[in-house]
């Protein structure tokens, strides 16, 4: 999974890992936007140590089913939209399994939301989640056990070939509220969860105001570039891009509130101006004035040669790996209706159909050569390809975008004019909300 994870995600990170490599025992409380993917991304990212989670009880089918997603550390919990209250009452083998790895020191995934939601803010908090890990200390007297807020922050959930950032938080030490629970435990978990939130909504690019994350996101694409170049950030770092969501995020939601009305201005203008990009199949980057430098056809016939001189490399990694891809692709679309559901099955069909692809083609190899050493070889020559076509396959998107562009200056300027002057009067309104309003 070390391999899947780092050929889907175009770039992930996790802050903090050290706070999961303890002794003791330790609950993570994780918000929950993409369905397995979380977890998966996140214990494959982390490891070590070996990282276990709860999951839907209704995944757990009797036989093969169930006593494989337990060999993989998934623990089932059950909520009473999926079993009812007979479902519930399976809860206390879960509770008691949680409480035996709790006392082995291990590290237990819980989703504190109790629901997987797509959105950049964290819903309520369940109260079930300190009524487990409370009602464990007091019966296995775990004064050790650290509670672990994690944030889990994607630039396009649902997207192959997004970012990732996971967020880890500061430790909290539940032996702070065994004594309080044991004499108020309503009033304790109350709390417990008043504290959580705060930590957790840290962790992540959080949007109260849902009808604000158009404008956010507008801002965000236009703005991305000269906001990591201006603080002396990398793009190349998911961290970088968070601190640069975390301020758009606040700048909006702070000015929304004082100068609602340039707020709306600002959405009608920055919709308009990426609605006129995709029109015209460009992006906002080649618009960007800091860019012009390199947008000429000096640049891209260079760039050109570049393309033909690898495209034996290209060629050969898309007979090696676009048939499993496209494949997965098409089933997720056509199969999974729920967004929170496309990467992790995208995911996991295309890693099975990729191995069952390389396998295949290990097996022509072997017939025709008679030499596993030699099959061996065009495996390994797959798959070197194959990475060279996910990085080559982006520089081919932006040349393609150069030329776009080079033609539309060349045949209508002004548009070309016209598009400059309303992005950096986008940009410049932006600026404006957050001196204007002092943030």
């Amino acid at each position: 999974m070390g391999f899947v994870i780092a050929v889907y995600f175009k770039r992930a990170k996790v802050k903090n890992a050290e706070y999961l490599r303890v002794k003791g025992p330790v609950i993570i409380a994780m918000n929950h936007p993409n369905a397995f993917m979380d977890p998966i991304a996140f214990t494959t990212l982390v490891y070590p140590p070996r990282v276990r989670y709860l999951a839907r009880g209704d995944a757990f089918k009797k036989g093969v089913v169930s006593a494989l997603l337990e060999s993989l550390g998934i623990i089932p919990i059950y909520r009473i939209q999926d079993g009812g209250k007979e479902g519930l009452k399976k809860n206390d083998a879960t509770y008691e399994k949680v409480k035996e790895l709790l006392k082995r020191n291990k590290k237990i995934i819980i989703f504190a939301e109790g629901l997987c939601v797509q959105e950049r803010r964290l819903r309520p908090l369940k109260k079930g989640v300190p009524r487990m890990i409370l009602g464990c200390m007091e019966d296995a007297e775990l004064n050790n056990l650290l509670v672990v807020p994690v944030g889990i922050n994607y630039s396009h959930p649902s997207q192959f070939r997004s970012t990732l950032f996971c967020n880890i938080g500061e430790p909290i030490k539940m032996a702070n509220y065994l004594n309080a629970y044991k004499e108020a435990p309503a009033k304790t978990m109350n709390q417990f969860l008043a504290d959580l939130t705060p930590r957790m909504k840290e962790l992540i690019v959080q949007i109260d105001d849902q009808q604000l994350e158009k404008v956010i996101a507008n801002i965000e694409e236009i703005y991305h570039y000269d906001y990591l170049k201006k603080e002396g950030l990398k793009k190349t770092n998911p961290e970088h891009d968070f601190i640069f969501s975390t301020d758009v995020v606040r700048i909006i939601t702070q000015a929304a509130k004082i100068t609602p009305d340039k707020v709306k201005a600002l959405q009608s203008h920055s919709e308009d101006y990426l609605a006129h990009l995709k029109k015209l199949k460009l992006k906002d980057w080649l618009i960007n004035p800091t860019k012009q430098g390199s947008i000429n056809y000096t640049n891209f016939y260079f760039r050109i040669m570049l393309l033909i001189v690898t495209s034996p490399l290209y060629i050969r990694g898309i007979i090696a790996s676009y048939l499993p891809y496209r494949l997965s692709y098409e089933i997720t679309k056509k199969k999974v209706r729920v967004i929170e559901f496309k990467a992790s099955f995208n995911m996991g069909i295309g890693a099975v159909l990729f191995l069952i692809y390389y396998l295949l083609q290990f097996v022509i190899a072997y017939l025709l050569l008679r030499n596993a050493w030699w099959a061996f070889m065009v495996i390994l020559s797959s798959v070197i390809t194959s990475v060279f076509c996910l990085y080559i396959s982006p520089f081919r998107k932006k040349t393609f975008g150069i030329y776009r562009l080079l033609r539309l200056k060349a045949t209508n300027e002004v548009l070309v004019q016209k598009l400059t002057t309303q992005r950096s009067e986008i940009l410049s309104s932006f600026r404006e909300l957050a001196i204007s309003n002092k943030i």
